[in-house]
């Protein structure tokens, strides 16, 4: 082989491997086909919506990604995001500081998402069991807490509408779209930790976690410390979901939250995030579910019955599988 062709192999090779290539792609097919035959799909109010749908589960999808690169899951993370929001609402409802507030609610998330970590790591359980347990624990701690009552106001607040409320800027710009905040939270969110993730020392043990940990453990990398880390950071960042999530509309349910923890998921897998850890990326699970919200979207505008789009998502999983593995089957 010349040098010139093996440069270009190389260079193939940098671009098909990166685990954004699949979804993106998939997402520009699919927006492109949606575009052309659903009525309505290029409006700008449609493309709003889907943003605005996604940003609250994106926020979700970046903890859930960080910790599948890291070799775990968490499936309790629908019920973390619900505990938030009740903390949040009722501390906002009474009157109480904001900060207060917000503080606590991250604060018991972060914890809740630690204790998974701690079991996790400390029982060597698998983290679908462990989590799957603690998702029960978690949402019986909501009902108790919350009494099974809906928590909700009809007070508007500065506060709501800074951290989730209309982007009026954007908005004037754009006649009848309906932008939020939470889409400039994500983007916020996104840089901080895909930097955390490729240009710090715990997003190289992350990776290695995921990776290959022994061979890690080998060099001195805390494996458990890195782990606890990152399932606490994925309790946090539901937990900021929760908050988003009361921000927009002004009530909270027990119900909060149900099936998030499949939706991120999904997300993170369709972006490129491999179920055995190891590989993949912010910017690819932030895709996933944008990709995954866009075809909740285009489903509602085609008349198809809502229930059915868990089949969907179903079949996009195991389409963007199967992109993915030709890819790299062309380069092996």
């Amino acid at each position: 082989m010349s040098a010139i062709s093996l440069e270009n192999r190389k260079k193939q090779a940098f671009v098909f491997d990166s685990p954004i290539i699949p979804p993106l792609f998939s997402l520009v097919m699919v927006w492109l086909l949606f575009w052309l035959f659903v009525p309505n799909f290029g409006t700008v109010r449609t493309v709003a919506g889907v943003f605005n749908a996604a940003s609250i589960n994106a926020v979700v999808v970046i903890g859930v990604t960080m910790l599948m690169i890291a070799g775990e899951f968490d499936l309790s993370v629908g019920a973390v995001m619900a505990m938030a929001a009740y903390i949040f609402a009722n501390i906002m409802i009474g009157g109480g500081s904001p900060v207060a507030a917000i503080g606590l609610a991250l604060l018991i998330s972060t914890l809740m998402g630690a204790v998974n970590g701690l079991i996790t790591v400390y029982t060597r359980l698998p983290s679908f069991i462990v989590t799957l347990g603690t998702l029960s624990i978690y949402r019986g701690l909501v009902w108790v807490y919350s009494g099974g009552e809906m928590a909700q106001t009809t007070e508007k607040l500065v506060l709501y509408d800074w951290l989730n409320g209309r982007l009026d800027f954007v908005n004037d710009l754009l006649p009848r779209a309906n932008f939020r905040t939470a889409t400039l939270w994500v983007i916020l969110l996104a840089v901080i930790f895909q930097i955390i993730l490729t240009r710090t020392r715990l997003g190289n043990h992350i990776f290695a976690a995921g990776g290959n940990a022994q061979a890690a453990i080998a060099q001195g990398v805390n494996i458990k410390q890195v782990k606890i880390i990152c399932f606490a950071l994925t309790g946090a960042l539901a937990g900021l979901a929760g908050i988003l999530t009361f921000s927009q509309f002004s009530s909270v349910f027990v119900a909060t939250g149900a099936s998030v923890e499949l939706t991120a998921i999904a997300g993170a897998v369709v972006g490129g995030t491999l179920l055995s850890g190891g590989v993949g990326s912010i910017v690819g699970g932030l895709l996933g579910i944008l990709l995954i919200d866009t075809l909740r979207s285009g489903v509602v505008l085609l008349g198809f019955p809502s229930d059915n789009f868990a089949a969907v998502v179903g079949v996009t999983i195991i389409g963007v599988a199967l992109l993915i593995d030709w890819i790299r089957g062309r380069l092996s």
